[in-house]
Formats: C-alpha cells, sequence, structure tokens
C-alpha cells in the first residue's frame, strides 16, 4: 500500500509540474492578444496575470506533494481540485474577455474598468465561484496533509 501511495505522489508531482507550466506558458501567450482582438481588453490581463500566478503555485505545489501526508483518495481529490481551482481563475477572465462580461465577484475592475455588456455574467461569476472552492479544498487539503506529516524526512524521496 505504502509503495502504492508513493507511486501516485511521483505520478501527481509530474503531472502537476507538466501542468503547472502549461498553464504559465497559457498566460504568457494570452497576454499577447492585442486590445482589438477582445470584447473587454480587461479580461485578458486579468487572464495573463492570473494563469501565470497559478501555473507558479501550482509548480510550487507539485514540489509538496511528497510531503503530504494524505491517503490515494484525498491525493487524488487534492491534485483535481487544484487543478480545477488554478485553470478556472484565469478561464473566467478569459471568456469575460471574449464575451464582453464581467463578474459582480470583480467590484473594482467593474468600477475602472467596466465591461461593455455588463458586470454580471453567470459563465464569469460561475468560474469564479467554482476556483474559489476548489482552491480552498486543495490548499485545506494541503495545509491537513502537510500538519499530519511527522517530519520531512518521513516520506519517501524520488531520486
Amino acid at each position: 500500500m505504502s509503495h502504492d501511495v508513493t507511486a501516485l505522489k511521483l505520478s501527481l508531482r509530474r503531472w502537476t509540474l507538466i501542468l503547472g507550466v502549461l498553464q504559465i506558458t497559457l498566460g504568457c501567450l494570452v497576454g499577447f492578444l492585442p486590445p482589438t482582438a477582445v470584447q473587454w481588453y480587461r479580461g485578458i490581463v486579468m487572464s495573463h496575470i492570473e494563469y501565470t500566478a497559478n501555473g507558479v503555485l501550482m509548480v510550487a505545489f507539485a514540489y509538496l506533494v511528497l510531503e503530504l501526508r494524505l491517503q490515494q483518495t484525498a491525493l487524488k481529490i487534492w491534485f483535481a481540485t487544484l487543478q480545477i481551482g488554478t485553470w478556472t481563475n484565469g478561464t473566467a477572465g478569459l471568456v469575460g474577455a471574449l464575451i464582453g462580461y464581467s463578474s459582480v465577484l470583480m467590484p473594482t475592475i467593474n468600477e475602472k474598468f467596466p465591461a461593455p455588456h455588463g458586470a454580471d455574467h453567470p459563465a464569469v461569476t460561475g468560474l469564479l465561484q467554482l476556483c474559489g472552492v476548489t482552491i480552498i479544498i486543495a490548499l485545506g487539503l494541503t495545509l491537513y496533509g502537510l500538519l499530519r506529516s511527522d517530519s520531512p524526512s518521513d516520506q519517501p524521496r524520488c531520486a
């Protein structure tokens, strides 16, 4: 059983690194979009920032996975919620940029950079809500797994 958890951790670490770097890359590519390519350019700025920042978060969390003392199911939930949470954050901005809507969850952006079609689209708001819930679950599982770890040396290391 311990070998299965170790193999799962190594696999999750690899995929978290790959997907984190992919997300950073997408964030950089989104940053190349010109203002005239979308209906609400501030959404592109948001998407660029969120994809790159959340990609960096994912890369950092990839290095924590070996320290997490979680069972297989909890590790899978950790991975899924981390992926959903980080990807939906930047996607909310991208969707908003493409459709020209914002969300009521972004009052400061709406005040300074109002979206042309309004500040309350269910797709943008829904993505942000999904992001918030899943990121909190991933963070909670990370803290729980780290607190359960007796010491950094109680987990097997990869070569």
